[in-house]
């Protein structure tokens, strides 16, 4: 299982993502518990757009070429 300090220490986010309404946006990290592990984060938390609790946690890395991250959307 990857923990929080794992993405953290690899220099990624987090992000949820809605499968309802599509929702990204990324997760301030620092406020998590280190140790918990993407699930236990995904457990936690709901979608303040739709409220739904089904969210995915998502791993984000930066772009290789351009060095930007995904842009947060939701339709």
């Amino acid at each position: 299982m990857t923990t929080v300090a794992e993405i953290r220490a690899e220099g990624a986010r987090l992000a949820i993502c809605c499968p309802n309404c599509a929702r990204l946006r990324y997760l301030n990290i620092d406020r998590l518990d280190q140790n918990a592990s993407l699930e236990a984060v995904a457990a936690g938390l709901k979608c303040t757009r739709c409220l739904e609790p089904e969210i995915e946690v998502r791993v984000m890395r930066r772009d290789p070429e351009t060095g930007f991250w995904p842009a947060e959307s939701a339709r």
